[in-house]
């Protein structure tokens, strides 16, 4: 009897501990479903301002502009820049890391310069794979331009993932994954317009999650990145000889600068002709407005899911584009046109229809998603978290900004590739320095964007601003040491292009 008894005590300790474990782990998922999702909404060359609601440009975006509506806006956000005329690698790479590219592997972001075992190899933790660890189910689909490394580390789910910098948007190869199955074959819907296929896969996601814990969404489109094909329905919206042409519209850049013969700024002959360059911007607001579409069914499969009040919704955009401003057509330089980007933060506790002219990178958005959502910042991340400004508790993160831009040091080397040039600049205040460095020739540009946004009178011969001049160039090297950047503005071509060997992006990564 006296056995039974102690056998009988043991089963109620044992039941007592199960029952206990049950609990605990129901309280956890319960903690975890707590959390808010995260939806994150990536366009790509969408250009700061292209979106109806901020009444720059005459496109109609009606979903990007419920958003401004529902959320905060930030109307000084910025991409730092980068060191290769792909600009959204480097771009998404900041992003991803929350870290400078100047202490990025560029194996992740100047892929094509490495041999392929070597592309995408990181220690540095993404802000997928960091909520995945968290307890986030993680998804992506879409454009993915920093290796496949990353994407099996960060993503439980790979839907309809482009894995390059560009491609065309009718008959898109996509791949998916899963860390049971790894990498399906490459598959293409050639009826489909790019946005339209990512946006299948976000809705079919929504559509069908079951899971207690919450979820990221990764969704990065390839509009309106070139080749400008949008739908018929949306190019008809904008007929080219209604397309009013920027106030910095030019037929050529008023001087020599890096990369000016780069891909992107062959796609039009020079000098720049006012119908070219209509054609060119009404193509590029149909695929806006054609990828807004596709955004709207996101939110609204978002909605039917039941989970959209607990849902942080971010849209932003990789880089800007010029489309005729300054006589450019690409990304490779560090005017307003080129690094401006949308960043909007929607969600529980965010204040609506907000716009703050703080100052912002895109490279931003780890920090401040873990401060919407109480997670702590990795010691690895270089930026600033924003949720200060979105809650009301301060007006500023930063007094300053960087911005850098210069041709990638190894093509310089190759034979028939004279690129070379550079450029980097500083933003305080209103005011704005660019300093541009083309073999042995320096140029300064000294803009106030508050009386002069387009960035056309140039005030650097003007006296009564050689204060102005003074202090920004100091900022200036104040903030190329503070961000690891290796250029020495005193030298040539600011000392980036006297020997591959030399290049600290080539051999060198700051931890």
């Amino acid at each position: 009897m006296g056995n039974l008894f102690k056998y009988s005590i043991k089963i109620v300790a044992a039941l007592v501990v199960v029952l206990s474990f049950g609990c605990k782990e129901k309280a956890v998922l319960k903690k975890e479903a707590e959390k808010p999702n995260i939806l994150f909404l990536f366009t790509d060359d969408q250009r700061g301002g292209t979106i109806g609601a901020m009444d720059k440009y005459d496109v109609e975006t009606p979903n990007m502009d419920a958003l401004v509506q529902r959320g905060t806006s930030f109307t000084n956000s910025y991409i730092l820049g980068a060191t290769t005329a792909a600009v959204c690698s480097p771009s998404r790479a900041m992003l991803m890391t929350g870290r400078h590219y100047f202490n990025i592997e560029p194996n992740v972001y100047a892929q094509f310069a490495f041999p392929k075992e070597e592309r995408g190899k990181s220690n540095k933790i993404t802000f997928p794979e960091y909520f995945k660890k968290n307890g986030y189910e993680t998804f992506a689909t879409g454009k993915q331009h920093n290796g496949e490394i990353w994407l099996e580390r960060g993503f439980n789910q790979i839907k309809s993932a482009f894995l390059g910098g560009m491609t065309t948007h009718f008959g898109t190869k996509v791949k998916d994954y899963n860390p049971e199955s790894g990498w399906s074959e490459p598959y293409q819907q050639k009826e489909k317009f790019s946005s339209e296929v990512f946006a299948d896969a976000a809705v079919d996601f929504l559509n069908t999650y079951q899971k207690e814990n919450p979820f990221l969404m990764y969704v990065a489109f390839t509009a309106p990145h070139d080749p400008r094909t949008p739908p018929s329905e949306y190019k008809d919206m904008y007929p080219n000889e209604n397309i009013e042409l920027p106030k910095n519209f030019m037929p050529e850049h008023p001087f020599e600068i890096a990369d000016e013969r780069i891909r992107d700024e062959v796609l039009l002959p020079f000098p720049r002709t006012h119908e070219a360059v209509q054609k060119e911007i009404s193509d590029y607001y149909g695929m806006i407005t054609a990828t807004d579409a596709q955004i709207g069914r996101i939110l609204k499969a978002l909605e039917a899911s039941g989970k959209a009040d607990n849902t942080i919704i971010v849209f932003a955009g990789d880089n800007g584009l010029a489309l005729g401003q300054h006589g450019l057509l690409g990304k490779q330089n560090v005017y307003e046109h080129s690094v401006s980007v949308p960043l909007i933060f929607c969600g529980p506790n965010i204040p609506e229809n907000v716009k703050t002219s703080a100052f912002a990178y895109l490279h931003d958005v780890f920090p401040t998603l873990c401060g919407l959502t109480g997670l702590e910042i990795p010691e690895s991340v270089e930026t600033e978290d924003l949720t200060p400004i979105i809650e009301g508790n301060a007006k500023e993160v930063r007094s300053s900004m960087l911005y850098a831009y210069n041709s990638w040091p190894g093509e310089n080397f190759k034979p028939k590739i004279n690129n070379w040039g550079g450029h980097r600049a500083v933003r305080k205040g209103d005011y704005k320095l660019i300093v541009s460095a083309k073999h042995e020739v320096f140029t300064y540009q000294l803009f106030n964007l508050k009386n002069d946004p387009w960035e056309l009178v140039n005030l650097i011969e003007n006296e009564e601003y050689a204060s102005v001049k003074e202090d920004l160039l100091k900022e200036l090297e104040v903030l190329i040491k503070e961000t690891g950047d290796p250029a020495q503005l005193d030298k040539n071509e600011f000392g980036l292009f006297d020997s591959p060997e030399d290049y600290n992006f080539k051999k060198k990564s700051k931890e």
